[in-house]
């Protein structure tokens, strides 16, 4: 690493010393200790008050140490680094941010290595390993009536899905709270510790145990992290300002990213390199190297399939504590016949009604916010339900659609309407406002469906606009060729090469084209039909032409061959004709 890089890390930590010491949770020195022999633990003290023990738990091919920088907050150097397992500290930016956060809500950090302690995964032979250095922390620090909490990413968020088989007096103490990132858990062995997930849309291994924990009545959350822009304030992360506007431009102009900035293809696939190397040459911050490096990891993070995260840091803490997930305010009022629910409106109360279902993942919860406010603007009244702040356990996971139309239309009642002028839904969502445009009481009139879960037939009356992105990983569009009966009933079908698994800004200018009145929308469909005339026409003219000139180059060109082979018979005949006289 060349001294610029090392200045700007030493600087960086004093910053972070200062904003922890600011909000009144200055780190001590981190401490190393191998527990009974092997087992590598490192852990580090907030400065003041203590309110519990927080135990990051790796993922494959990573280790402990890479939770802490070999230059610590407060400037010195952490000397066990280069005696650790691995042989030094890697201070990853995202568990580096983690722990920074945890030390300033007041919590001991700790981490141990799994496996053999060197880019290795976990298994349940670990149990035993952590429950003694959990308890030996707990000694050093005097946290024996501490609660813990537990978050793991990959291996690691399997591994603290275990925790709770182990008994308190295995040395773990009293387990509070854990938080499995991108990683299924084993339910079976959860009986009342309080689990938030975390998870990728990208990921195949998205746990699928929220329901079995819900139904057994442990406290249970979920949040998604979804892809991030690759900006050059997103690369700062690990660059400095001028290296990171470099790097961002390079990956655009090489097409790298898209036109919104979104990866186009997995960063572990490792084309991203080459214009790295060359943008920032013998600068680079580190040695690029996958799962040792600041950029790598942050690329992974942006690309949104599997990674370490530490983007819901707050949200972890909230939670752990005993706060409930909500990203706003309810708004008062809205009653339902299963319950209350939070509700977000956009628009004049005395419009026509519109209302937006979200999808399942509740950190997009506010993804139809651009598109409310341009059918606000085009006089609608917006109604944005919020399904995850339903009671008795309803949540997208467990909601039937029968209970999702009983919803909406105690909102269409509240909302003094007899019928919805437009029902749009995205993903879990746009199934839901498939299956409920069929109810008749709700008189639905027009749809927006984005890359929806499910594709039901709607009313003859109902005029859809159906749209999707061509790489969409987690609802492929290929779900939308298995209902080409539906196809041809659309109104308006618009697809995106980019884009993923959301409300695209570019669908909005649409929607709110589609939003006008019927005989806009039917003129939408004209346009198109018009436009595909248009092409048929000129694809006749065109095959007109191709025939016309093929059967021309027929006759011409055996004729003047004739014609040759005529001119040389005459030509022999008057030389034959010289000859004689």
């Amino acid at each position: 690493m060349s001294p610029g890089p090392w200045l700007k890390f030493l600087l960086r930590c004093l910053l972070v010393t200062r904003a922890l010491r600011l909000t009144g949770g200055a780190a001590l020195h981190p401490r190393y200790e191998r527990v009974d022999g092997d087992v590598e633990t490192l852990w580090q003290r907030p400065e003041g008050p203590v309110k519990g023990l927080f135990f990051i738990a790796h993922g494959c091919n990573h280790q402990a140490p890479d939770v802490f920088t070999e230059v610590t907050e407060t400037g010195e150097t952490f000397k066990e680094c280069a005696s650790s397992i691995f042989g030094k500290c890697l201070g990853l930016p995202e568990e580096v941010a983690l722990r920074h956060y945890a030390l300033s809500r007041g919590y001991v950090v700790m981490a141990v290595s799994g496996g053999d302690g060197r880019q290795s995964c976990w298994s349940a032979g670990d149990l035993e390993r952590v429950a003694a250095a959990v308890a030996h922390v707990r000694k050093e620090e005097k946290l024996s009536e501490m609660p813990l909490l537990a978050m793991g990413a990959s291996s690691g968020g399997a591994f603290v899905g275990l925790l709770p088989s182990l008994d308190a007096s295995s040395g773990i103490g009293k387990l509070a709270c854990i938080v499995p990132e991108i990683m299924g858990v084993n339910t079976d062995v959860n009986e009342h510790v309080p689990t938030l997930f975390i998870h990728m849309p990208r990921d195949s291994h998205t746990a699928h145990a929220v329901k079995d924990l819900t139904v057994r009545k442990v406290r249970t959350g979920e949040l998604r992290a979804e892809p991030q822009k690759v900006s050059a304030q997103f690369l700062t992360k690990c660059l400095k300002e001028d290296q990171a506007q470099r790097l961002s431009k390079a990956f655009q102009e090489q097409h790298l990213v898209d036109s919104q900035g979104f990866l186009r293809e997995d960063p572990r696939h490792r084309r991203w390199i080459a214009t790295a190397e060359s943008v920032l040459g013998f600068d680079a911050p580190d040695s690029l190297v996958a799962d040792e490096s600041c950029l790598a990891e942050v690329m992974n993070v942006a690309w949104a399939k599997h990674e370490f995260t530490a983007q819901f840091a707050e949200e972890i803490f909230d939670f752990c504590e005993g706060k409930e997930l909500k990203l706003a305010q309810m708004a008062p009022g809205w009653k339902t016949e299963l319950g209350p629910i939070e509700v977000f409106e956009f628009g004049p109360k005395q419009g026509p009604l519109a209302v937006a279902i979200h999808g399942m993942a509740k950190s997009m919860l506010h993804e139809w916010d651009h598109t409310a406010k341009a059918l606000a603007e085009e006089g609608y009244h917006v109604l944005l339900p919020n399904f995850h702040s339903m009671s008795n356990g309803l949540t997208p996971g467990t909601i039937s659609s029968d209970s999702v139309s009983i919803v909406v239309k105690d909102l269409m009642r509240q909302s003094s309407n007899n019928g919805i002028s437009m029902l749009l839904g995205k993903s879990w969502g746009g199934g839901m406002a498939s299956k409920i445009s069929q109810d008749t009481a709700l008189k639905v009139q027009k749809m927006v469906l984005v890359a929806p879960a499910e594709l039901n037939p709607w009313p003859e009356t109902c005029a859809v606009a159906l749209f999707w992105a061509e790489d969409d990983a987690v609802v492929p569009i290929r779900k939308a060729e298995t209902h080409p009966e539906l196809q041809q009933k659309l109104t308006l079908f618009h697809k995106e090469k980019t884009g993923g698994h959301r409300v695209l800004d570019a669908y909005v200018p649409l929607i709110r084209h589609f939003s006008h009145q019927r005989a806009e929308a039917h003129k939408v469909e004209l346009l198109q039909k018009e436009e595909s005339a248009k092409r048929s026409a000129w694809n006749g003219l065109h095959t007109s032409f191709k025939v016309s000139l093929i059967g021309l180059l027929g006759l011409a060109v055996p004729g003047y061959f004739l014609y040759r082979r005529r001119g040389e018979k005459d030509a022999r005949g008057k030389r034959l004709d010289a000859a004689k006289e």
